[in-house]
């Protein structure tokens, strides 16, 4: 083989296995917020909880349960259940996946809710305790495999993020959910953690996750979902 020969036999070879890595890459988590930037959402409906929380653990029950089914209830019972209060925030083009999320055959959940904020400066969340109990049995009343991570320091929620992320790759569909509170800088939203120290932003890369790392976790073939059921203002000086 001459050298020319040669050096577009490696540059096809590498261009494919590139092709090879983009194909297989899992599809980006697609992210639904509670309500719209600058906005608070509310810790306790009539039902108890987040009505983003009560919506998602009414719309889980509806079959067939496809990406475009789910998004629509979703935004409506959100609605109906804050009052009005919540809009939900989410992509408005949605992939063309066939995937249900009542049918995938290997589904993941991972459920992140901080609702004891005892040792911050913050109130805690009854309405997130409760969730804490509600979201995780009706994921995996869906079929869900579904871990909790409850009251995490940044630390420990990041561990579960990463095992998650690991456990993701084999499965067909994943869906984290994230409760507690909340706040929003420019365009990074994060979720804070119970020991975050004060109302002061210098804390929030110790103390709080943004939900685009978050969403990094999300790894699954077919389809990511992350539900983000937190506040998005700016609550610091």
């Amino acid at each position: 083989m001459n050298r020319r020969v040669f050096l577009a036999s490696a540059a096809a070879s590498c261009l494919g296995a590139a092709y090879a890595q983009t194909a297989s890459a899992p599809p980006a988590a697609l992210i639904y917020y509670a309500g719209q930037a600058g906005r608070l959402t509310s810790d306790r409906d009539a039902a108890g909880g987040n009505p983003f929380a009560t919506a998602l653990v009414e719309v889980l029950k509806l079959k067939p349960l496809t990406l475009k089914k789910f998004t629509e209830h979703m935004a409506i019972a959100n609605q109906i259940h804050s009052q009005g209060w919540q809009m939900m925030d989410y992509p408005r083009v949605l992939p063309a996946t066939k995937v249900r999320l009542d049918k995938a055959e290997k589904r993941l959940a991972l459920v992140l809710i901080n609702a004891d904020y005892s040792q911050s400066d913050a109130y805690s969340l009854p309405g997130a305790r409760f969730d804490a109990k509600r979201v995780p049995e009706a994921l995996t009343a869906a079929g869900f495999a579904t871990t909790l991570v409850l009251d995490a320091n940044a630390t420990t929620a990041r561990k579960a993020l990463d095992e998650f992320a690991v456990l993701s790759e084999h499965a067909d569909a994943s869906l984290i959910y994230i409760g507690g509170h909340g706040a929003q800088r420019s365009r990074d939203v994060y979720w804070l953690m119970g020991d975050f120290p004060g109302q002061d932003a210098k804390w929030l890369g110790d103390h709080a996750i943004t939900v685009e790392e978050i969403a990094g976790a999300a790894k699954a073939r077919d389809l990511n979902l992350v539900l983000y059921a937190s506040c998005r203002d700016y609550p610091f000086s």
